[in-house]
C-alpha cells in the first residue's frame, strides 16, 4: 500500500524525467505478457538503470517487453523508420492561436459561482468521494531497451478527515478494448469490471495535513508542487485538488480567483471535453514552451471537469509527434458519503 504522498508525485506527467535513452522507436509486434506486481502495486523483477516519465496516477516501471497488469506495454527498438506512440487528438480550442488572458473571464465566473446558493448534496456524511477516469501514455526504459504503456483507468477515492479511506481502481488491458479507446468507450468497459481496492489508515490518504479552505489554498496547493513556474505549479495543484477531494463552494471559488491572478493563464474558450461536456477551458504553457496543461472548468458551477497533459513539442528521444496529448483526466463524479462502502 503506498502513502499519499506517492500517489500523489504520480500526479505530475513530468516530474521525473532524469536521464534521456538512446532515440528510440516503438516495436509494436514485440507486445506480450510479464512480470507479476507485489502487494504495493510495484514489479516483483529487478530492473536496472532505468528512466522514467510519469503521466498521471498509475505510473509503471518496466523492462523490456514487459506487461503491467492491465497496460499496453511495447517495446522501443531502433527501426529504421520512425514509429510513434499512438495518442488522442487535442481538443478543438475556441482560441487555439492569438488566447487572450484568462484573468477577467475566470473573475466574472467565480463572482457568479460565490452568488449561487450551495445546491444541496445528492449524499452527504464525513466521507469525500471522488472519481475520475483517465488516460495516461508513459515511457520507461532499462538496460535493455526502451518501453511505453498505454495506461486507460477509472479511480474511486474515498477519504475521511483523518486522512483514512479507500482507493479503487479499474486498470484495462489490450484483451478490454482498442489501443486508442475513446472515453465513453473507456467509461462503458469499466463499468463491467470488478476494481482493485487498497485501504488506507488514518494520515495516509491525506492531500494535505490541513482541509483546504479558501484561506490556505495557495499554501495547500504549492506543498504539493514545485514553485520553479508558478503558473504550472497554480494548474496542477488545481488538478491535485479535484483528484483528492469534493470540493466545495468557497473553495472552488478561491481557486478560480487563484488562478486569475496568475500570470500566464490563456483563456481557450468555450470548449467540449472527451465526454463531449462543454466548459471554459484555460491553459498555462511552461516556461520552456514544451509542454501545455489545459483546464476546462463548469461555467455554472465551477468544477473542474477535465485536466490534459499536451506537448508542444516534441521531446528529443520520445516516440510522439506534437502536439501530442499525453495525458487526460475525466473528473466524474464529487460529493459525501456515510462511509467507505457506497
Amino acid at each position: 500500500m503506498r502513502r499519499s504522498s506517492e500517489l500523489l508525485k504520480d500526479l505530475d506527467p513530468v516530474r521525473d524525467i532524469t536521464d534521456w535513452p538512446s532515440t528510440p522507436q516503438i516495436d509494436w509486434a514485440a507486445m506480450q505478457g510479464g512480470p507479476a506486481l507485489d502487494g504495493a502495486g510495484r514489479m516483483t523483477a529487478q530492473l536496472g538503470r532505468r528512466w522514467r516519465r510519469r503521466a498521471a496516477l498509475g505510473a509503471v516501471a518496466v523492462g523490456v517487453a514487459a506487461c503491467v497488469t492491465g497496460a499496453v506495454i511495447v517495446q522501443v527498438t531502433g527501426a529504421p523508420a520512425p514509429v510513434f506512440a499512438a495518442t488522442p487528438p487535442p481538443l478543438r480550442l475556441q482560441y487555439d492561436t492569438g488566447a487572450p488572458a484568462a484573468r477577467d473571464t475566470l473573475l466574472r465566473l467565480a463572482a457568479s459561482v460565490e452568488k449561487q446558493a450551495e445546491p444541496a448534496p445528492p449524499r452527504s456524511g464525513p466521507v469525500s468521494f471522488v472519481q475520475v477516469a483517465q488516460w495516461s501514455l508513459d515511457f520507461s526504459s532499462g538496460e535493455s531497451g526502451t518501453t511505453a504503456a498505454i495506461l486507460p483507468q477509472v479511480i474511486s477515492v474515498w477519504r475521511a478527515a483523518d486522512g483514512s479511506g479507500k482507493r479503487a481502481t479499474v486498470t484495462l488491458g489490450p484483451s478490454d478494448l482498442d489501443e486508442l479507446p475513446d472515453a465513453p468507450t473507456l467509461l462503458a468497459v469499466a463499468a463491467r469490471r470488478t476494481p482493485t481496492a487498497e485501504t488506507y489508515a488514518a494520515g495516509q490518504l491525506a492531500f494535505s495535513l490541513t482541509e483546504p479552505t479558501p484561506g490556505n489554498l495557495a499554501q495547500v496547493l504549492y506543498g504539493h508542487q514545485p514553485l520553479g513556474d508558478p503558473a504550472v505549479s497554480t494548474a496542477r495543484g488545481i488538478a491535485d485538488l479535484y483528484r483528492w477531494a469534493a470540493v466545495d463552494r468557497d473553495v472552488r471559488v478561491a481557486a478560480l480567483r487563484l488562478l486569475a491572478r496568475t500570470d500566464k493563464v490563456l483563456l481557450r474558450g468555450t470548449v467540449t471535453d472527451r465526454l463531449g461536456r462543454e466548459g471554459l477551458a484555460v491553459s498555462v504553457d511552461s516556461q520552456d514552451h514544451g509542454t501545455r496543461d489545459l483546464l476546462i472548468f463548469d461555467q455554472r458551477t465551477g468544477w473542474l471537469l477535465a485536466y490534459e497533459s499536451i506537448f508542444l513539442r516534441k521531446p528529443e528521444k520520445l516516440p510522439v509527434q506534437a502536439p501530442a496529448v499525453f495525458s487526460y483526466v475525466l473528473y466524474l463524479a464529487q460529493d459525501r458519503r456515510p462511509d467507505t462502502n457506497g
